[in-house]
């Protein structure tokens, strides 16, 4: 037969928090892009997205596939 153990009482739960202030933090990162910065498409999960940088402002942005291609012609250049 199995065995059966008492539950803790609240002041246990309250000890064992999780939102403890000794335990370790996650750390945060951007999200990327939903849509393209270009076209304003959305960019769904499955999405090909690139990043680019743009020659007016030197500024990083993400776009399209489709805009991608254009974006090199135009004078942007690949982020990575």
């Amino acid at each position: 037969m199995g065995q059966v153990r008492p539950m803790p009482n609240q002041s246990e739960e309250r000890r064992a928090s999780p939102l403890d202030a000794t335990a370790p933090t996650a750390e945060v990162r951007s999200i990327e892009s939903g849509h393209c910065a270009l076209c304003g498409a959305r960019l769904s999960a499955r999405s090909l997205r690139y990043h680019v940088v743009s020659p007016q402002v030197c500024e990083m942005i993400t776009v399209c596939h489709t805009c991608h291609k254009a974006a090199l012609g135009e004078g942007y250049r690949p982020a990575e």
